[in-house]
């Protein structure tokens, strides 16, 4: 689906933000442009490939009779892949 125009157009201070990042930072020679523009399409790249919704695990159809059983692991039990420190 295509996105619709965005609102404020050219004199939008988000637009001349993005532009001058570009321009100033991404063509030009000013780290703090640059940044700026790593800060702002970074942010989009890594929502992108990372993703802002939920994930689909499974779905089915159920036939009269079928259940459905969710459960959810205790966060305790979880390991984040940091080994814990033995006090």
């Amino acid at each position: 689906m295509a996105r619709g125009r965005r609102r404020g157009g050219v004199l939008s201070p988000a637009y001349f933000i993005r532009r001058a990042s570009i321009n100033k930072g991404l063509f030009g020679d000013d780290r703090f442009w640059r940044t700026i523009f790593f800060i702002i399409f970074g942010r989009k790249v890594l929502r992108k490939f990372m993703g802002t919704g939920p994930e689909v695990v499974a779905l089915e159809k159920l036939k009269p009779g079928q259940f459905v059983r969710i459960e959810a692991i205790d966060p305790r039990t979880l390991d984040s892949g940091k080994k814990r420190r033995k006090k």
